[in-house]
């Protein structure tokens, strides 16, 4: 999905910085449809067949999350960097795993946060004290109706090709890594583990983490309470900051609604910072930073919206990390510290 809806599209608008060479998918139908329409010249039935091609230097991994983990690996194996779409795996074990397998390999893992690259979060991180001694409180929003309000039918390429084996594979190696991170492989756990907190709070979390620690604050912070129900289309996590003050966190799955909906607020003594994210899938939708604070006996609020692409951003940043050696801005690490703090959040909605 969001391979299709966003990062071929990407990569093929950066000609001066990436040659999309081969694409696998499990699907037939699906692999020969996007190596057409992006002139790749491999189409693969898996990444191993992919990397024993050869002639890549880098992948993009946007498989199910359970397979994130056996991919990365196998690729920093081969020699080749990797960007990870969130999450980065589901078990913490995987995730050191994939730090100690980038270690040794010397290449680039990048996580798929494109908030951290959308100018709007980049101007309040900017704005932020140095301390978050004045900060009273945080709450995150989000309701989604996923993508059906987004796209027509046939804008992404589906296969009903795929094998039943594999299918169920899949999914037993994702109630076996959920088992793992938390206790309880069942469906619905499965679904809110994987699903709703690792592949849908985890924006907010890693939006907010990165916030906090510019301000000072240890991480990851302590959680005070959590709770999931409606089979985990609906979370929430309460988290106690370092100056006793709470981060409410909530992503709600409406899908019979048409409305996507993310507000990241953060209530502070003399003023509100707040950014408004639209969905993922509009291109060029800015994201709004608005700062409100007191003009004397007046209220005054300073808006800032750009219609740069985050999705984007963050693929130009992973050519830099590779080509320039910049800094990772979002590497493995930081991945495993939202994935603490959401492990951390599920357990505490079972006790």
């Amino acid at each position: 999905m969001v391979a299709q809806a966003e990062h071929l599209q990407h990569l093929d608008a950066l000609p001066d910085r990436f040659e999309l060479v081969a694409v696998a998918d499990p699907s037939r139908t699906v692999r020969e449809a996007m190596a057409a329409r992006y002139g790749a010249r491999g189409a693969y039935e898996d990444h191993r067949a992919l990397l024993e091609a050869g002639g890549v230097d880098a992948i993009v991994v946007a498989s199910p999350a359970a397979t994130h983990a056996t991919v990365a690996v196998d690729a920093l194996d081969a020699g080749v960097h990797v960007f990870v779409e969130k999450p980065l795996c589901i078990t913490l074990a995987d995730a050191d795993r994939i730090i100690a397998k980038r270690d040794q390999a010397g290449r680039i893992v990048q996580v798929g946060y494109m908030k951290r690259y959308d100018p709007a979060w980049e101007r309040m991180l900017a704005d932020l004290p140095e301390s978050a001694e004045s900060l009273r409180y945080v709450r995150v929003m989000c309701h989604d109706p996923e993508w059906v309000p987004f796209f027509a039918p046939g804008d992404v390429v589906r296969g009903d090709d795929i094998p039943g084996e594999l299918i169920e594979a899949t999914r037993r190696a994702e109630s076996e890594q959920v088992e793992e991170a938390v206790g309880d492989g069942s469906p619905e756990a499965c679904f809110a583990f994987s699903e709703a907190y690792l592949g849908s709070m985890v924006h907010d979390v890693n939006v907010v983490h990165g916030l906090l620690e510019r301000m000072g604050e240890p991480l990851p912070p302590r959680v005070a309470d959590a709770a999931w129900w409606a089979g985990g289309r609906s979370i929430t996590g309460s988290v106690e900051l370092a100056n006793g003050s709470r981060w409410d966190n909530a992503w709600i799955q409406l899908l019979d609604t048409r409305e996507y909906r993310e507000t990241v607020s953060l209530y502070f003594v003399d003023s509100v910072r707040e950014l408004t994210f639209p969905s993922p899938w509009l291109k060029q939708t800015p994201t709004r930073y608005e700062w409100a604070q007191a003009d004397g006996s007046a209220l005054s609020v300073r808006r800032v919206e750009s219609h740069e692409e985050s999705f984007l951003r963050e693929l130009v940043h992973f050519h830099d990390c590779i080509v320039a050696g910049a800094e990772c801005r979002t590497p493995p690490e930081q991945a495993r510290v939202d994935m603490e703090l959401l492990t951390n959040m599920f357990l505490a909605s079972r006790a």
